[in-house]
Parts: C-alpha cells; structure tokens; sequence
C-alpha cells in the first residue's frame, strides 16, 4: 500500500506542517507516489467533472472527432499543452519515454490546459448546453488541482530545506495540463488489454483521480502493483521527471502504466510542470557525494523533446 497523506494535518503548528513535509519526501524517495486526503475540495467538483466528461464520451464518434485534440492556439503561442480530443489508439505512452513502435493506446482522452482559465479563449469544446458544462467542471477542477499541487509543492519545498516559494516562482506562469479520461472494459477484439503503456511522466509532480481499478506502478524489484485511493476525490500523487532530475534520482520518478478492467474506467490527470525559463539543474545537496546524472536543461527545451516525441513530431530528439 502507498503512503496516505493528510494534508490537512498540516494546518496546524509549524512542527505539524514539518512532519506532513517529511511524510511526502519520504514517500519520493521510497515509491515515488501517495495518495491526498484531507485536501478541502468539495465533492461536487470532482462528481461534476467526471458527469460531464463521461456525457462527452457518450457523443458519437464523428462529432468528437471534429474536436479533435491540437497543441497550439490561435494565436500562436508556445503552449504544447494538448486541447480537445483524442481518440482510442491514436497516442501511445511508450513513445513518450523514446520507445517507438510499440502498441498504442486503448483510452479516449478530453485535454485542456491553461487556457480553460480563461472564459473568453476559443477552445475545441461542443457548442452545446453540455459543452459549456463540460468547459466550466474542467476549469473548477483545473483550478482546484492547481490549488491542491502548489500545496504539495510548498511543503516539499519545506522537506528540502528550500525557500517556501522556492517551486512556486518557477511553475507560476507553466503550461499546466488537464486529461480526462475514459478506458473501456477490456473486449474480444483488442490485442491486449494496455490502457496506457509504461511510462513516467515528465512533470514536477502529477495527481490522478480514478473511479476504479487498472493503475499500476513498478516497484524497483520490478513487481508491477495496483494503485487504489479509496475513492475518486482521493488524489493519487507521483512526482515526475522534474523532481527526480533536481533530486539527482534522490527522489523516484516511478514508473506506471494501466490495465484495461472488465468494465469501463475513468480517470483525470493534471500534469503540473515548470514555466519555460526554469532550468532544472539537480540541487548542490544531492551532488555532494555523487556526482550529477543530468545537465542543466531549460523546462522549455525539456517540454520539446518529451511532446515531440509523443505526438510523432519530426525535430524528437
């Protein structure tokens, strides 16, 4: 069983927020992931986003493929942050960690990022009394994930002997991103019952919510072992790339995949990352008895090369 954090534990005196930040960086350094209760969002925000993904889902076929997922705007920003949807089979997470050629995907994905914030900003949703329902449970889960990882983020700060803001000045202005998702029950005519291929993610840290079973992650004996919060307004919570570079590895970027059940599953994923000048260079105290495993690398650079890969563009390198 992974580690449950409390969060609101550390409400309390300086001594409780301490050991609240102790429990989470022990958690990274032994399996990479927790699970988050006692995080202060209401219920309805997280049964309001799963409704109205899930009657998204429900629309046919064609009329989910004309809002089909894209990774820039209007206005030609640098935002890679996947928009609108993807159908099943049409990505692939091995990819993602530079292995081509293996199996894609059996989920269907609605993503947004940063941009759902913001009321006025054309995004791929359907122009329906159900699109708008879907655009505004997204964007209050948005904003409640950014809410509840800028906590954890703080107190890993503390764990590390870092500044309070220390994380929170170089992820304020990131291309956060938000996947809703829908896996079916496993069927006859699949090839194998991969929901979403091995991989790690190549965030700060990422939190997941799930209506059932199929999340597993790779212990480091190699076992693969089911990940269950108890509830779909648990947080499961794993640190990605980001941390496990500035930890020197001190901090596990755990490897996990999903496994399609017998009946349809639902899960979302809020991905916080870092904004694009940060460069993440692993901490002095993690290099004062073993040297660096990684360079200095700018997020934006960072962010390139792991999108590229995993949407197929040509410059993945």
């Amino acid at each position: 069983m992974i580690p449950v954090i409390t969060l609101e534990a550390a409400l309390g005196s300086g001594e409780a927020e301490r050991a609240v930040a102790e429990e989470i960086s022990e958690a990274c350094r032994t399996t990479g992931f927790f699970v988050v209760r006692g995080h202060g969002i209401a219920p309805a925000v997280f049964d309001e986003a799963y409704a109205a993904s899930l009657d998204f889902f429900a629309l046919p076929l064609e009329e989910k493929r004309e809002l089909a997922m894209r990774t820039s705007t209007a206005r030609g920003d640098n935002d890679y942050s996947p928009y609108g949807y993807s159908a099943l089979l049409s990505e692939n997470a091995y990819a993602y960690t530079g292995r081509p050629g293996m199996p894609s995907d059996y989920v269907e994905k609605f993503s947004v990022g940063r941009l759902v914030l913001r009321d006025e900003e054309e995004l791929p949703f359907p122009d329906s009394e159900s699109g708008a329902a879907l655009r505004g449970s997204l964007k209050r889960y948005f904003t409640a994930c950014e809410q509840v990882a800028g906590r954890v983020a703080e107190l890993l700060a503390l764990a590390l002997d870092l500044p309070r803001d220390f994380f929170a000045t170089r992820t304020d202005t990131s291309n956060d991103s938000l996947r809703s998702h829908l896996y079916p029950g496993v069927a006859p005519e699949f090839l194998n019952d991969q929901g979403m291929g091995q991989h790690t993610d190549g965030t700060l840290i990422t939190l997941l919510t799930q209506d059932g079973p199929g999340l597993q992650l790779q212990d480091r004996s190699g076992r693969w072992l089911d990940v269950q919060a108890g509830g779909r307004d648990s947080f499961i919570v794993n640190i990605g790339d980001l941390m496990a570079r500035w930890s020197n590895d001190e901090y596990v970027s755990t490897p996990h995949r999903v496994r399609l059940a017998e009946r349809r599953r639902q899960s979302i994923v809020f991905f916080k990352l870092a904004n694009d000048d940060t460069v993440i260079e692993c901490f002095p105290k993690f290099t004062a008895e073993r040297p660096a495993k990684y360079g200095p690398i700018r997020y934006e650079d960072f962010s390139r090369q792991k999108m590229n890969l995993l949407f197929g563009r040509e410059d993945a390198k």
